[in-house]
């Protein structure tokens, strides 16, 4: 068991998705990373496109991920970290994602969850929803959409994705203090800080 402040909890995720990533990830595989920059891997063992709406990340190719510039079914493996919540149409962009990605592959989605017991109390208690300021640049957060790990599953099963793998990642046990890497992250996963899905593109 490990623990951690809230000031040192954007590294932690970031080893926390890297390790994930470079775990889903295949050799020469077609990759499509949206939004890149939330997690490290190496990209010399795929044939690798990153994009982003902005330069952040360093993207390959500036688009939206919910309009991608790509043909039907000629995607390997998409990596979506953090991005789900930054836009407009959480629906449309799986859409276009389960759209490229081809029937045999994979799709890695990561967003944090807004349920955790310290959202839950500071919620009913003081009215507040605590928007993580500490893990982002500045006070706007830039999230338009808040899921829980239900609405979350609901969106990928609605969107014809199922689930393959999933993680539970930190637990928050007081407002500035977390656990990580537990077996309790599995098992307590509607009250993880960040839910990842490993999805498959399932047959209708």
């Amino acid at each position: 068991m490990k623990f951690g402040r809230t000031e040192d909890m954007a590294q932690h995720l970031l080893r926390i998705r890297s390790r994930i990533t470079a775990d889903f990830l295949h050799e020469n595989e077609r990759v499509l990373e949206i939004g890149p920059g939330e997690a490290v891997f190496d990209k010399s063992r795929c044939d690798y496109i990153g994009i982003n709406i902005s330069k952040r990340g360093s993207p390959q190719v500036l688009a939206d991920g919910q309009q991608l510039p790509f043909r039907d079914a000629t995607i390997d493996a998409v990596v979506a970290t953090e991005v789900i919540e930054h836009v407009r149409y959480p629906y449309k962009l799986l859409r276009e994602i389960r759209r490229v990605t081809k029937p045999s592959g994979r799709v890695l989605l990561s967003t944090p969850n807004a349920a955790t017991p310290v959202n839950r109390i500071a919620m009913a208690i003081f009215g507040l929803f605590p928007d993580d300021r500490n893990i982002h640049d500045g006070q706007d957060v830039g999230h338009i959409h808040f899921f829980t790990r239900r609405y979350l599953l609901e969106a990928v099963h609605a969107e014809g994705f199922t689930v393959g793998r999933e993680w539970g990642c930190l637990l928050q046990i007081m407002p500035r203090l977390y656990i990580y890497d537990t077996v309790f992250e599995s098992f307590l996963r509607n009250y993880a800080k960040v839910t990842v899905l490993e999805l498959r593109p399932s047959t209708r």
